[in-house]
C-alpha cells in the first residue's frame, strides 16, 4: 500500500503539492482559531445545558424535577443542575423520584463536593445511579462539603420523540447552616482535623460544652485520614461524650476493621486505656471518663467512607474524687492517675541542691538520663520523673521563690541507626497567653553539638504537640528547664512533657520494603494497591545529607501519586547552584528528561507514571530543612493491547501525541498525508 501510494502521487505536478501544501497550513491556522480553544475546553469539561436552582425557604424543602422534555434537545445529550447557596450554607438533597432507561442508557452523577458550579471531566463523582428505578423516598439524604451540590444527567442515543422517553428525576433540596456542624474545638496548626477541647476553668458549675464532628459532617468524611480530639479538663473534672450519630462503612466481618473511633481514657493513646472501640450503627450512647482527660481517636483506613459521626462533649465535675490534689497537680493532673514510670536508662546521676542557673549545660541539674539502644529500642521518658519528686516540698507564697528544676536526657544510638523522639503529651507556658515565644528557665531545649560544647538548636513550648524530632547523628540531647510551682499562661491543666523515644533504621518511615539499611523503599502492586509514603520523620523536620528512593512497581499497572502535603526547602530551578534540596520524578532508573525538579512550599499535586516502574527520589543538603512531603500512591490498572508502550519502560509520548492529532481537523487528515507521503517519496 505505501509503494501504492507514492506511485499514485508521483504523477500530481509540483505545483499542485506545493498548493495542498499551502492550503493545508492555512486551513490549519484557520481552523486553530476556531478549535483549539473548544478542544481544551473538551478536554476540561463537556459543554452541556445547564440549569440553576437556588429556591430558598427557611422551612419548606425546595424542589428539583427534571423529565423528558428539559433533555430532549439538550447540549451535547447531557444535561447539569447546580443547587447553591450561601457561602455559610451547606445543601441536603433528596432523591425522590426516579426513572431512567435500562441498560445504563441514560446516567445521573452527583458531585457534593464542588467549589465553583463547573463539573470538570477529571472530577469524580460520589455517586452514580443508571438503572431503572421507581421510588426512592426511602433514600438516605445526600449532603454537599460547601454551599455547591452538582448533578450531571448523561444520555446515550436519546429518543427523537417524547412519548417514547420516560425519563423522570425529582428531588428535594434544603438550604443548612454550617455553623449548625462546626466542631467547637481548637484545631491544631497545619493539621486538617486535630482539635483540642479545654474546660473552662471560671464559672463553677459550667465547665464547658458543646459538639465534635467528623471532618466535613453530615457529607462523607475523606478517605485515609486520622483524626485526634483531645479533651482537658480541669483536675476536678470529667470528660463526658454523647453520641449523636455514628455511620461508617459497614463491617465485613467481625470486629472492627479499617474505619474505627479509639476512646482513650488519657490525654494519650495507651492501649491499657482504651474505653472502647466502635465502627458499627449504635443507639445513643453516652461514655464517662474516669479522670479528667480523654482523647478520641478517628482511624479511616479504607477506600470507602460514610457520613461520619456527631457527638456532644461536656465537661463535669468529679463527684467521686476522694484525694486532695497537691498544689503541683492542680498543673499537672496526669500525676494522679499513674505512679512515675521507672526510667529506660542505665545512668542516673542526681543533684540535691537546686541551682539558680537555668541555662542547659551547667552543672546544677536535678537529673542526667542516659539512654542507650544497646539496653532498649524504645521507651518512654517525661518530666514527671523529676517533679513527682518535688510534691509536697514547701515552696514560699512569693511567686519569685519559685524552684528552677532540669533535667538532661542523653541518648546514644548505634550505626545505622537515627534517633526519633514522638510526644504523647506536652505543655511548658509561653511568655504570656497570647504569645508564641519561649522563655529559657521554662522550656524544652533542642541541644547540638559546636565545638566540643552543647548549645541550644531550637526551644519547645507551648500548648501543641510539638512534631517529631529525629538525629542527624548517633547522639541527641534534650534539655527540660522548668520551675517549681509552674506559672501558668494558659487554659491546659497539665505540666510538662511526656515523650516516646526510638533508635530506628528506617528514618521514620513505615510504609513499603525498605532495602538494607539504606533510605530506599520499594512499593510493589502484588503486595498493596494503595497507600502512603512520606519524607523522613515526617510531619517534623527531614534530615540533612539524606538521599531517599522510593520504588514502585506495578504488574499491569501505572501509579497514580497524589501530593497532599509539599514542603521542600529550595527557590526557583531547585538545583546545586541556588542550595535546594529537592524532589525528582523518572519512569527511569536514571534522570527523566519529561520530569523537572520539585521544591518550595507547593500546593496539592498529582503525578502519574508512563509505564509499570516509576521513581521518586529525595535530595537534601546541609543547609536547611523543612517539613518534607506526603502523598497518596495507587496503582492504577493499564490496558496493555490498547497501549501496548505503556508496559515498558521506555520514553512516553502519548500527551504529546493525543494533543497534537485533536487539533488536526479529520476533514483534512488525508490531504495532509498525502502532502508529507510525496516529500518522503521526493527526498
Amino acid at each position: 500500500m505505501l509503494g501504492t501510494r507514492h506511485i499514485a502521487v508521483s504523477f500530481w505536478p509540483l505545483e499542485m503539492a506545493a498548493a495542498w501544501l499551502t492550503l493545508v497550513l492555512a486551513l490549519i491556522s484557520v481552523v486553530n482559531g476556531q478549535r483549539v480553544a473548544g478542544n481544551k475546553q473538551a478536554q476540561l469539561w463537556l459543554d452541556c445545558s445547564c440549569l440553576h436552582a437556588n429556591e430558598r425557604n427557611a422551612t419548606q424543602w425546595g424542589n428539583v424535577s427534571i423529565n423528558a422534555s428539559h433533555a430532549l434537545g439538550a447540549k451535547n445529550n447531557c444535561l447539569m443542575i447546580f443547587i447553591g447557596g450561601m457561602a455559610d450554607e451547606l445543601v441536603a438533597f433528596q432523591l425522590q423520584q426516579l426513572q431512567l432507561r435500562p441498560g445504563c442508557l441514560d446516567t445521573v452523577e452527583v458531585f457534593p463536593y464542588l467549589r465553583e458550579p463547573v463539573i470538570e471531566n477529571s472530577t469524580l463523582a460520589s455517586y452514580t445511579w443508571c438503572q431503572h428505578s421507581a421510588t426512592a423516598r426511602n433514600a438516605t439524604p445526600i449532603y454537599s462539603g460547601g454551599r455547591l451540590l452538582g448533578l450531571r444527567l448523561s444520555f446515550q442515543q436519546p429518543p427523537t420523540r417524547l412519548s417514547d422517553w420516560t425519563l423522570n428525576l425529582t428531588a428535594s433540596y434544603r438550604f443548612l447552616k454550617q455553623e449548625l456542624f462546626k466542631t467547637n474545638g481548637r484545631l491544631v496548626p497545619h493539621s486538617f482535623c486535630d482539635f483540642y477541647f479545654f474546660a473552662s476553668t471560671g464559672i463553677e458549675g459550667n465547665l464547658g460544652e458543646g459538639y465534635f464532628h467528623s471532618p466535613r459532617f453530615p457529607a462523607n468524611y475523606p478517605a485515609h485520614i486520622k483524626c485526634a480530639y483531645k479533651f482537658i479538663g480541669r483536675p476536678d473534672s470529667r470528660v463526658e461524650l454523647l453520641f449523636e450519630e455514628l455511620q461508617l462503612p459497614p463491617v465485613v466481618s467481625g470486629g472492627c476493621q479499617l474505619d474505627a473511633l479509639t476512646i482513650f481514657d488519657a490525654e494519650s493513646a495507651h492501649m491499657n486505656a482504651v474505653i472502647d472501640v466502635l465502627c458499627a450503627p449504635c443507639p445513643t450512647r453516652r461514655i464517662l471518663s474516669s479522670g479528667p482527660d480523654l482523647l478520641l481517636e478517628f482511624n479511616a483506613s479504607s477506600n470507602r467512607t460514610a457520613k461520619g459521626f456527631r457527638g456532644k462533649y461536656k465537661f463535669v465535675p468529679n463527684e467521686q474524687q476522694a484525694l486532695a490534689v497537691p498544689p503541683i497537680l492542680e498543673a499537672a493532673s496526669i500525676a494522679i492517675k499513674q505512679t512515675p514510670a521507672k526510667s529506660n536508662s542505665v545512668q542516673v546521676e542526681g543533684d540535691e541542691e537546686a541551682g539558680k542557673d537555668a541555662r542547659p549545660g551547667h552543672r546544677n541539674q536535678h537529673c542526667k538520663l542516659l539512654y542507650d539502644s544497646r539496653v532498649n529500642k524504645s521507651g518512654i521518658f517525661e518530666s514527671n520523673q523529676l517533679l513527682s519528686s518535688l510534691i509536697g516540698v514547701p515552696i514560699s507564697k512569693n511567686s519569685d521563690s519559685a524552684k528552677v528544676v532540669q533535667c538532661r536526657y542523653e541518648f546514644k544510638a548505634q550505626k545505622p541507626e537515627v534517633i526519633q523522639i514522638k510526644f504523647h503529651d506536652f505543655n511548658i507556658p509561653t511568655e504570656h497567653e497570647n504569645s508564641s515565644r519561649c522563655r529559657d528557665e521554662d522550656a524544652l531545649h533542642v541541644l547540638t553539638e559546636v565545638r566540643g560544647k552543647y548549645e541550644t538548636q531550637e526551644l519547645l513550648c507551648g500548648a501543641f504537640l510539638p512534631k517529631p524530632l529525629m538525629s542527624n547523628s548517633q547522639q541527641l540531647q534534650l534539655q527540660f528547664v522548668g520551675k517549681y510551682p509552674p506559672k501558668m499562661t494558659n487554659k491546659v491543666q497539665y505540666y510538662g512533657f511526656r515523650a516516646e523515644y526510638r533508635f530506628l533504621t528506617n528514618y521514620g518511615i513505615l510504609s513499603g520494603v525498605q532495602q538494607g539499611d539504606e533510605c530506599t523503599f520499594v512499593y510493589n502492586s502484588r503486595d498493596r494497591i494503595s497507600g502512603l509514603f512520606h519524607s523522613p520523620n515526617f510531619p517534623g523536620y527531614y534530615l540533612e545529607n539524606v538521599v531517599c528512593n522510593y520504588y514502585f512497581y506495578g504488574a499491569d499497572e501505572r501509579v497514580v501519586l497524589r501530593f497532599t502535603y509539599f514542603d521542600v526547602e529550595g527557590i526557583s530551578t531547585c538545583d546545586h547552584q541556588t542550595a535546594s534540596d529537592y524532589v525528582e520524578f523518572s519512569n527511569f532508573m536514571s534522570t527523566d528528561r519529561k520530569f523537572s525538579k520539585y521544591c518550595g512550599k507547593l500546593p496539592d499535586f498529582e503525578v502519574r507514571s508512563d509505564g509499570r516502574f516509576f521513581r521518586v527520589s529525595f535530595y537534601s543538603n546541609d543547609r536547611f530543612v523543612a517539613n518534607g512531603f506526603r502523598a497518596l500512591y495507587t496503582f492504577e490498572s493499564i490496558d496493555l493491547k490498547m497501549n501496548p508502550d505503556l508496559g515498558d519502560s521506555t520514553v512516553s509520548m502519548q500527551s504529546y501525541v493525543s494533543d497534537g492529532v485533536q487539533l488536526i481537523p479529520n476533514f483534512i487528515s488525508i490531504p495532509l498525508t498525502i502532502v508529507i507521503s510525496l516529500t518522503q517519496y521526493r527526498n
